[in-house]
Formats: C-alpha cells, sequence, structure tokens
C-alpha cells in the first residue's frame, strides 16, 4: 500500500511539474506572439509613410502602447545639439525629457537614465537610434511600470523597435534629400533654358545690328 501510495505521489508530483512547463512555454509563446504582432503592426504603419512627422506620430503611438510608457523621440539640430520635438504633442508624449541624458545618449551610443548605471536618477529611459550612418537622435521612454520594461524580452524588444524607427527615419530623410536633389536639378535646368533664351533673344537683334 505504501508503495503504491509512493509511486502515485511521485507520478502525481511528474504530471504537476508538466503541466506548470506546459503553462510556463504557452505563455512565452503567448507572448512572443503578441511581441511579433506589435513590432510587424509598427513596421507595416511606418513602410506606408514617406514624410518624418507622421512617421514619428505613428513611432510614438506604438512604443506608448507596447511598452506602457509616456515617448518621445529626440533629434539633434545642424550643430548637434539634441532639441526637443516641434511637432503637436500627443496624448501619450513625453513632454519632460531630459535633454542633458538624451546628449549623453546621443553622444555615447549608449542607454541611459532610469534602469541602467549611467545617469540612473533620471525619471525615464533614453535608448539611442542607430541608423546605417550612425546614431540619428534617442527614444526616450517614461515607463509606468518600470520593472515590466526592464525584463530582458522587453529590453531585446525595445531594441528592436528602436532599429525599426531609425531605419524608417533614415528612409523619409533620405527621401527628402532626393526631392530636394531633384529639385535643384530641375531649377537649375530651367535656369540653363532661360538663359539660353534670354542669351538668343538679345543675339538676334544684336546681330542685325552690327550687321546694319
Amino acid at each position: 500500500g505504501l508503495v503504491t501510495f509512493g509511486v502515485m505521489l511521485i507520478v502525481g508530483l511528474v504530471i504537476s511539474s508538466l503541466a506548470a512547463a506546459l503553462r510556463t512555454q504557452a505563455r512565452i509563446a503567448g507572448y512572443r506572439e503578441t511581441r511579433t504582432a506589435a513590432l510587424y503592426a509598427m513596421s507595416r504603419e511606418l513602410a506606408a509613410l514617406e514624410s518624418q512627422e507622421p512617421m514619428l506620430e505613428t513611432a510614438v503611438r506604438h512604443v506608448s502602447e507596447v511598452f506602457g510608457a509616456r515617448a518621445a523621440i529626440l533629434f539633434p539640430d545642424a550643430a548637434g545639439r539634441i532639441r526637443r520635438p516641434t511637432g503637436a504633442p500627443q496624448p501619450r508624449s513625453l513632454h519632460g525629457a531630459d535633454l542633458a541624458v538624451a546628449q549623453w545618449v546621443f553622444d555615447h551610443g549608449e542607454r541611459a537614465g532610469l534602469g541602467t548605471d549611467t545617469l540612473p536618477a533620471a525619471t525615464a529611459h533614453y535608448v539611442p537610434l542607430a541608423g546605417s550612418q550612425g546614431i540619428i537622435g534617442v527614444l526616450a521612454l517614461d515607463p509606468a511600470n518600470p520593472r515590466r520594461l526592464f525584463v530582458p524580452e522587453q529590453q531585446r524588444l525595445l531594441d528592436t523597435f528602436a532599429s525599426q524607427i531609425a531605419l524608417a527615419m533614415e528612409r523619409a530623410r533620405l527621401a527628402a534629400d532626393a526631392r530636394t536633389s531633384q529639385i535643384d536639378a530641375e531649377s537649375e535646368r530651367v535656369r540653363n533654358a532661360l538663359l539660353a533664351a534670354i542669351s538668343h533673344d538679345l543675339r538676334t537683334p544684336l546681330v542685325s545690328i552690327v550687321g546694319a
């Protein structure tokens, strides 16, 4: 009787342990599926946009929803100094980003602020936006639940979000530069054509005058 009871107890413990492991694996799989869907949704929306302002609005909205945080994307001016966003604030925008911390992140290409060993007294978490040509800006997050943000899985997801945002911003800038170059080339062509027409119009009467 005791042997039977012991065997049944061991079997029960093994089954319970396996069931717990399966539940854990199911939760992990569900989380990864949700994470992939969130990343795909943002990437798809960004890919459909061409200019920077709507891209910024889309990126901030997705980051806020996925990470439960107020967010802001900060860019440098022509002198390389990080500035606050100039667009209309969104409901989930981070208005009080620390520009000094963001500047450090931009200059060094490393995280800083809340949850890091660099300037940890800051109330927000700052992530560099690394594009193919280097650091192009900084993503700032003020999470409602910091412990949730700093789970390793969330940190990896945040890195992926930051990478996608940086690439989208680079694409928008390259497209804007291409449009500017096209406009400049067209302006130069029109100017040359106008100068040629004026030169021709002037040269015709001058030839007549000289001939006379």
